[in-house]
């Protein structure tokens, strides 16, 4: 369900959060702001509409079509930073465009100061980030919007205020991949961030290697990791751990615990053993003989 402007009470709640982001985005140093949306195509009506609320207070739009050389929108920019008029670009439907054009766009995004009046905008989805796009263009000049499903922004939202130490809603997030492909339609950032973290647990990943294949800064990371899903880097790391943990057990319950530990990531069986007895409040030597009792 890609997010529009509707105009009810209902969805205004996601109007304002849209609204409240294009603001600070645009008051931001930062050149490029990319967003994360199901369908590109309603970013662009839904950009325009806020920019006609505005009465023009951040800048005249500019359409870049994603099929058509970037060279003239290029100048075009260059022009109007001379005259220090404030404009944005709106690239449209970037899987259109040519990977040559996005490096000159890139490397022209790069150049620009921080008291140029120029912004581009890229709406972007999975498709996108699927062709190696997002790759290309994504760096600290990026200012990342995502765009929620209202179901699911709803239920992480009305879930994120439990106590510190309440990991329910971190543990329903990485319970299945279906479960973390969900995160997509909340963040973009944090969904990168879980799945590099869930395809690399056993290795010995750091927080800046995940914020670098998040495209976001670590200490960014770690924020949203907590304003958003009100957990920590190492909280996800361990839990995608143990989880691949449980299921070697359930299928291979006379597989050595030490084996498992390394297998999954732990230094050793001790490391393994307390953090299992931290987060889900066994022993997992327990765990293992119960499941090893019930197959006699």
């Amino acid at each position: 369900m890609p997010y529009t402007f509707i105009d009810n009470i209902e969805n205004n709640y996601y109007q304002i959060i849209f609204k409240k982001h294009i603001h600070m985005a645009y008051i931001s140093g930062k050149k490029l702001i990319s967003i994360y949306s199901l369908n590109d195509e309603s970013i662009n009506s839904d950009i325009e509409k806020f920019h006609f609320d505005s009465f023009g207070k951040y800048g005249d739009i500019i359409i870049i079509n994603g099929d058509t050389p970037i060279d003239k929108y290029i100048k075009q920019a260059e022009v109007l930073i001379k005259s220090n008029k404030k404009s944005i670009f709106i690239i449209n439907k970037i899987n259109s465009c040519s990977k040559e054009n996005i490096i000159k766009l890139r490397d022209f995004v790069q150049k620009l100061k921080s008291d140029d009046n120029i912004k581009f905008i890229l709406p972007f989805t999975d498709d996108t980030v699927r062709r190696g796009m997002i790759n290309i263009l994504l760096s600290d000049e990026f200012f990342n919007i995502c765009i929620p499903h209202p179901d699911y922004s709803y239920e992480i939202q009305s879930n994120k205020n439990q106590p510190e130490n309440d990991d329910s809603l971190i543990k329903n997030i990485l319970r299945s991949e279906e479960d973390i492909e969900k995160l997509k339609t909340y963040h973009s950032s944090l969904y990168l961030a879980i799945s590099y973290i869930n395809k690399n647990y056993s290795d010995d990943i750091t927080l800046e290697d995940v914020a670098k294949a998040s495209y976001v800064s670590p200490s960014h990371l770690s924020y949203l990791f907590r304003k958003k899903l009100n957990t920590k880097f190492k909280k996800v790391l361990f839990i995608l751990r143990l989880n691949k943990a449980k299921e070697i057990i359930m299928n291979n319950p006379r597989m050595t615990l030490t084996n498992i530990a390394i297998q999954v990531g732990f230094y050793d069986l001790s490391h393994f053993g307390k953090v299992y007895r931290k987060y889900e409040g066994v022993n997992v030597s327990e765990i293992r003989n119960n499941i090893i009792y019930n197959l006699l």
